[in-house]
Order: structure tokens, then sequence, then C-alpha cells
């Protein structure tokens, strides 16, 4: 082989070599670019979304304190009746408070022996619960004993029926049919209808909670079924069963009227219907009866030597007074209701202007 042969093919090599790295590199190069195209067309794709997540947490979670980007991210997904997450503006009651949004008072010491000392020189026998829904607070007072409920049951079978509602399983313009095996004499008006008239679900509901109409919540839990509405007490972590004695007491009840109010700050379009129907009972004798100018949504309860009443007091901390009774003179009873729910809103009033002050 000639020297001039290998002198070329040594040079042919070099530039093939040459070639070659500079082909990788431009390999690589190119990878590179498509790489960092596609991650940063990825990044921007996901942001939004990314972004969005914060909402759909703090739109069910109100305990937990957001961060500044997290509450405008909140902000922006929630309906125009929220204005924060701290309450809800409502058409009916203005703004209200979430649930224990607020500070708590650290009163309740103070309430309970209120309570306490006013119930114990009465006669008979007062069960009394009390929830501050603004800051969460509870004072129970023979709150788990056992007493007759009476029409204070129509509450929960209420409640009942509007979550259906919400839920789609029922709707309030559908049509119960009245039976003999509704009839119950007592309070109402359907009682005085033939067999076989129809009222409206929404119709039947008004008169049960208005005229507390015994026929009417008959017919309401023939709809339901009475175990449904036995399971939604438990559900609640009730203390009292309610079997066929018709037993309760001022806790469960009151968990009732706790779960209203949450519901009515989220659904103010369908439990609102509710909440007026209870403000506007054919009784203002107890929980309201001295509450000049305060929306009450109550359920009362009447039988021989029981006078129940249950409900919200939308003050300026919005509460729960839930009380029952058993043996007492009914109308004394009454009175001594008006005269104690006066006593606990004036103390509710009175730590909230603090609050409001300090504030």
């Amino acid at each position: 082989m000639s020297s001039y042969y290998i002198r070329n093919e040594k040079k042919y090599k070099k530039r093939r070599a040459l070639i070659t790295v500079i082909s990788v590199f431009g390999i690589i190069a190119i990878a590179m670019g498509v790489y960092l195209f596609m991650n940063k067309g990825e990044t921007t794709a996901t942001s939004p979304t990314d972004s969005t997540k914060p909402t759909v947490a703090q739109t069910d979670t109100s305990p937990t304190t957001p961060t500044s980007s997290e509450h405008s991210a909140a902000a922006a997904s929630t309906s125009t009746s929220v204005t924060s997450l701290n309450g809800v503006n409502t058409k009916d009651h203005g703004f209200l408070p979430n649930i224990g949004s607020v500070k708590k008072s650290g009163k309740m010491d103070g309430l309970r022996k209120l309570i306490t000392d006013y119930t114990s020189r009465l006669s008979g026998k007062y069960g009394v619960t009390f929830i501050d829904l603004a800051t969460g607070e509870m004072v129970n007072v023979n709150d788990t004993d056992r007493y007759i409920a009476a029409s204070t049951s129509k509450l929960p079978i209420n409640v009942l029926l509007y979550k259906y509602v919400e839920a789609g399983k029922v709707n309030l313009n559908d049509m119960l049919t009245y039976q003999k095996e509704d009839v119950e004499p007592g309070t109402g008006i359907i009682q005085q209808s033939p067999f076989g008239t129809q009222y409206s679900v929404r119709e039947t509901s008004k008169l049960s909670i208005r005229k507390s109409d015994n026929c009417g919540v008959n017919m309401i839990i023939r709809l339901l079924d009475i175990q449904n509405v036995r399971q939604y007490l438990v559900d609640l972590g009730g203390k009292v069963y309610y079997d066929n004695r018709h037993r309760s007491c001022p806790y469960d009840m009151a968990l009732v009227a706790q779960d209203l109010y949450k519901h009515y700050l989220k659904n103010e379009d369908v439990y609102g219907e509710l909440i007026n129907n209870l403000e506007n009972t054919d009784w203002h004798d107890r929980i309201d009866a001295q509450l000049t100018g305060v929306k009450v949504a109550h359920k009362i309860g009447n039988q021989v030597k029981t006078a129940n009443d249950v409900g919200i007091v939308f003050a300026s901390h919005p509460y729960v007074l839930s009380i029952m009774t058993d043996n007492v003179d009914f109308v004394a009873a009454c009175k001594n209701e008006a005269t104690l729910s006066k006593k606990i809103y004036d103390y509710v009033e009175s730590y909230a202007a603090q609050d409001q002050l300090q504030n």
C-alpha cells in the first residue's frame, strides 16, 4: 500500500471523526431544545389547574385559616352570597357567621351559672342546651335527660324533609293524600278535611310547622319513613333514641337546630323557606316572647305538664336555644322560658358587644 493512500486515509478518518462529533453534539442540542420546549408548554398548560386546587378545598372547610393566595382563589369560586370564609350574607338575616368562625368568648361559665341559678328555683324540671353559633361554644343543663318531645319532634322531621328536597329525592310540589292512618287529634287544620284531600309537600310542611299540624306531620312521616328520621338523629350524635315513646332531650334538638343553621348558610334558596315558616308559627309565648324585633326560627312542643321550645335566635351572635321541661305547670313554664330566654339574650348581646369593641 502506497504512503499516499495511507496519508489520505488518516486525513479522511480525522474528517469523519470530526463530522461524527459535530453530529452528536447537534443531536444533543436539538433534543435539549425539544425537551425544554415541551416542558415549557406543559408548565403553561397545568398552571391554571393547580391554582384552582385551594379553591375547592376552601369551599367546604371553614375552620382552616387560608393563605392570602388561597383566600383569593376561594373568594373567586364561591357564590355571590358568600362574603368571606367567615360567613354568609343572607337576604333575610344579613351577615351570618359560619359556626365557630368567631373567637371564643370565654363567658360560658357565667352563662351556665345564670341558667342554673334561675331554673333551680323553679318547680318542675328544666333542661337547657345553648350553642353560640358564632363561637361554637355550648352550655348544657340537665340536657341529656329524657323529656317528652311533643311537637318539637316536628323540627327534625322537617329538616330531614328539606334535606331530601335539596338532594332531589322529594319535590315540594308533589302531592300528598290525607288518609285515615294520618289522623291525630290536637293541633292543626288538616283533620277537618275529608280523607282523600290532597296537599302539596310544601303546604303540608308549612302547616306542620306554623300550625303544628299533627295530621300533616304524619303525612310527612309516611313520605320519609320514621326509621330515616330516627337515623338522622343518630347520625347527628343524638343521645336519646326517638322510639315509639316519643322521648328526646334538649341536646338532641339543639343539634338539629344547629344542623339547620349550617345548611341554611350553604343553601338559603332551599332552607330559607323552612326558616321562614319557623319564624311565623302561631306560638310566640316562649323563646321569642320578650325578644322584640329579633327574628327567632323555633318550634314549640305542648303536652300535659310539658312546655318545650327549640330554635335559632338571630342575635348579634346567632345562637341555638333548646328548652325542654317535665312536670311543670304549663302556663307558668311558658312565662319562665320567656324570662330565661331574655336573660340569655341580654347576656349574649353583652359579650358580643365587647367583642366588637375589641375588634
